[in-house]
C-alpha cells in the first residue's frame, strides 16, 4: 500500500474513527458523506479487510478497524502538531483527561491560577467515566488512579481516602438512614461499606437491611448525600469543603485508604514539551499548596 497515494482515504478513516459517524467526519472535512463512504471503500478493498461494521443505528469498528485506528489516530494528531509548529502557530493545545471526582474537587477550583500563568496554552478538559486507554489518540496528559502504562511518566498528586458522610440535616434528625454504594457488580454490592467497618472496627456502620441505594460515581453519591438521601463513602477531599462548611458531617474521622490514587501521567517521550512541561509544574506547585494548607490544619488541631 503506498501510502501517499491513499493518504485521503487514511485521513477519512481517521475522522471517522474517532467520531464513529460518517455524518460527524463529513462535516469535519467538508465534504459529502457519500464522498466519506467511498473513500472507507476504497480502504477496505486496498487492505483487505472490513474496517466499519453496522452497529444499531450507528457504526462501529471492526477488530481490523480498531488496530488501524490505534495506529493512525496518534500518526496524524503528530502530523496535526507539526503543522501547526510549521506554521508559526502562537497558542499550543493540551488535552487533559481526568476523572469527574478529581476534576469537580481539585482540579477546577484552581484552574484560574492556571490560565493566569498560562495564557497562550488551550487546556481542553476532557472527562471520562472509566480510565481511559494512555495513548496520544485519547489525550495528552492523563489523571489517572491505574498508572502502568510503560512509557509513561506517572507524577503522584493526591492519595484516595474515603470517608463516611451524611448531610448535617439528616445526622441531626438521629432517626437513621440509607446507605449509598459505588460498588455495583453483583457479588461486591455494598463492598465499600464492608471495608470501612473492617478497618475501623465501626460493624454499626453497616446496615441492618440489605436496601442498598446505588450511584455509579463519587459526584453522583455526593449529590445524593446533599439532597438527604442517605450516607455515603466518598474520597476526602471530595467533601471537605461542605464539612467544613458544616454541610454535611463524618459518621466517623478514619480514612479509608483504597490504594487507587491519583496520579498525571505523560508520555516519557513528550515531557520536554513546552506546553506538558507547564502543566506538570503548574500541578506540582498547586501540589505544594495544597500540602501546607493541610500542614497549618493540623498545626491548628494539635495546638492547645
Amino acid at each position: 500500500m503506498d501510502f501517499r497515494h491513499n493518504l485521503r482515504a487514511l485521513h477519512t478513516f481517521e475522522t471517522v474513527s474517532r467520531h464513529l459517524s460518517v455524518a460527524a467526519a463529513a462535516e469535519e472535512l467538508g465534504v459529502t458523506q457519500s464522498a466519506v463512504s467511498h473513500q472507507l471503500r476504497l480502504l477496505g478493498e486496498i487492505v483487505g479487510e472490513r474496517l466499519i461494521q453496522k452497529h444499531g443505528r450507528g457504526i462501529a469498528l471492526t477488530d481490523a478497524g480498531r488496530d488501524l485506528a490505534r495506529r493512525l489516530q496518534p500518526a496524524f494528531a503528530e502530523i496535526d502538531r507539526s503543522l501547526a509548529e510549521a506554521i508559526g502557530g502562537t497558542r499550543d493545545r493540551v488535552r487533559l483527561a481526568i476523572c469527574s471526582s478529581f476534576a469537580q474537587a481539585w482540579l477546577v477550583p484552581r484552574l484560574q491560577s492556571f490560565y493566569q500563568a498560562h495564557p497562550d496554552i488551550d487546556l481542553q478538559i476532557l472527562m471520562y467515566a472509566q480510565d481511559p486507554e494512555l495513548s496520544d489518540a485519547s489525550g495528552d496528559a492523563f489523571v489517572t488512579t491505574l498508572p502502568r502504562d510503560r512509557g509513561y511518566h506517572a507524577q503522584l498528586l493526591w492519595p484516595e481516602n474515603l470517608v463516611p458522610i451524611v448531610s448535617s440535616s439528616v445526622a441531626a434528625r438521629n432517626n437513621g438512614f440509607r446507605y449509598i454504594t459505588t460498588e455495583l457488580q453483583p457479588g461486591k454490592i455494598g463492598s465499600d461499606w464492608q471495608a470501612y467497618a473492617r478497618y475501623t472496627g465501626r460493624a454499626d456502620l453497616l446496615p441492618l437491611d440489605c436496601r442498598w441505594l446505588f450511584a455509579s460515581h463519587y459526584v453522583i453519591a455526593l449529590d445524593m448525600v446533599r439532597r438527604d438521601l442517605g450516607a455515603a463513602l466518598v474520597p476526602d477531599f471530595l467533601a471537605q469543603p461542605e464539612l467544613d462548611a458544616g454541610q454535611l458531617t463524618l459518621l466517623d474521622p478514619a480514612k479509608l485508604p483504597t490504594h487507587e490514587d491519583y496520579h498525571l501521567c505523560i508520555k516519557e517521550s513528550r515531557r520536554t514539551e513546552p506546553a506538558l512541561d507547564a502543566l506538570m509544574r503548574w500541578f506540582r506547585q498547586e501540589l505544594g499548596k495544597s500540602q501546607r494548607c493541610a500542614q497549618k490544619e493540623i498545626l491548628k488541631l494539635v495546638q492547645p
